[in-house]
């Protein structure tokens, strides 16, 4: 019960006769393993809910065997079997129809599926290609670049500015405020 990094404290106080254990170093160590015991799950508290076995509030023997009860807890309208044989069909389906379309694509496909030494299935997929764009989207991008107006940058920021007076935020680098004309920014005192 006493590990190697608690022997000095619980057998070897020097205000205790030698060969006696210190009792409040010895609790503490056993406190200490208790809660990791607890932590790791190699212990439980039966009334606790958070240190108690999960596995102890799973159904079993005549609990589980009560089918309705379950299936309108799980909001199932049909028996488990059943629901189960479903989802197992619609899983099958979901990995046949990748395979049959890699089947069909043959050798030009750029995914392939390799079973490996282990049995475990690996998915290799090689750098795709762009795709090209559909004549919709050339489209739509011509007759937005037409609408846009013909401005410079600086045009733009200060007509932006008119509406918002954003560059009053703005403050040059000196500390000093910058002045904004229609001619561009200069500094307060200067004679440009």
């Amino acid at each position: 019960m006493v590990p190697s990094a608690w022997r000095k404290a619980v057998y070897a106080n020097p205000d205790l006769a030698q060969g006696a254990v210190d009792r409040d170093a010895y609790v503490v160590c056993v406190l200490e393993q208790l809660h990791r015991a607890l932590d790791n799950r190699d212990m439980f508290a039966s009334p606790s809910h958070r240190w108690s076995n999960p596995r102890a509030r799973l159904l079993d023997g005549p609990d589980w065997e009560v089918e309705e009860d379950v299936l309108a807890g799980l909001n199932l309208d049909m028996p488990v079997t059943e629901y189960l044989a479903e989802l197992v069909r619609g899983l099958d389906a979901g990995w046949k129809q990748p395979a049959e379309r890699l089947e069909e694509a043959g050798p030009a496909a750029k995914v392939s599926i390799e079973v490996q030494d282990d049995g475990r299935v690996k998915l290799n997929v090689d750098k795709l290609g762009a795709l090209g764009e559909p004549k919709s989207l050339t489209w739509l991008r011509k007759r937005v670049e037409k609408m846009l107006p013909k401005i410079d940058l600086p045009d733009l920021l200060f007509a932006v500015n008119a509406w918002t007076g954003f560059l009053d935020a703005f403050v040059h680098l000196g500390d000093e405020r910058t002045w904004v004309r229609a001619g561009g920014c200069r500094r307060r005192g200067s004679t440009r």
